[in-house]
């Protein structure tokens, strides 16, 4: 009678864990769809305004960024599947009223709010009032470590680890193939971590493309 019930169990567990990947690859397929709300973590991608500013010398005069002499700003909350980002969804949440003020806080571009909004916002299932409030409480609990040189990548993430508990060192990667008129592909352009898309926690990146990794060093442009 044991011998049954445990082939009987053993039966159980292998058809829910076939239950489950096939609705991980029903998930997945539907993220790609680009589907509003259908998404794994979210990624927050920092941009370094100071290389920014550098690599697009013609949007001096226009970003408030560089007249500003900022150092990270949002570039964006990017729903993520794992193996990529919806973008551009349609029936997501509403476009309603936001106050631009308080996104300038870490938003400091008319281009980025309207840009992220329409491109990754409009997949998170949120309004948008509620997706740059996400946004901005999201950058709001980060300690930002003070970058210059030419260090290391792996020391880069090192300093944000130290300044952030709880953050690990596969919950964050660095991109340095931003382009740009003066673009470089030795130089840090953005540092994006993983956050859980219900606790807002840090959470394991699935799919991190570390651009910066190959590099034995890794140049900062300087804050002004």
């Amino acid at each position: 009678m044991k011998t049954i019930r445990r082939i009987l169990f053993a039966v159980l567990v292998l058809a829910s864990a076939a239950v489950a990947a096939e609705r991980t690859e029903q998930n997945e397929q539907v993220c790609d769809r680009n589907t509003a709300g259908q998404f794994k973590y979210y990624v927050l991608s920092l941009s370094w305004s100071p290389e920014f500013c550098r690599s697009h010398p013609g949007n001096k005069r226009n970003e408030p960024q560089c007249k500003q002499k900022r150092e990270f700003i949002v570039h964006g909350l990017w729903p993520e599947c794992g193996s990529g980002n919806p973008a551009n969804c349609k029936g997501g949440g509403s476009a309603d009223a936001i106050d631009k003020q308080k996104i300038y806080v870490f938003t400091p571009s008319d281009f980025l709010i309207r840009h992220e909004w329409d491109t990754h916002g409009t997949c998170s299932g949120l309004a948008r009032s509620a997706y740059f409030e996400l946004t901005g409480e999201i950058f709001s609990k980060l300690k930002f470590p003070r970058l210059s040189g030419a260090p290391k990548a792996d020391k880069i993430e090192a300093l944000f680890i130290e300044n952030n508990a709880g953050l690990d060192a596969d919950e964050i990667y660095l991109s340095c193939t931003e382009g740009g008129p003066k673009s470089s592909s030795k130089t840090l352009d953005e540092v994006r971590v993983c956050i859980d898309r219900e606790s807002h926690e840090f959470t394991p990146c699935e799919d991190a493309k570390d651009t910066c990794q190959r590099l034995k060093k890794v140049s900062v442009t300087p804050a002004k």
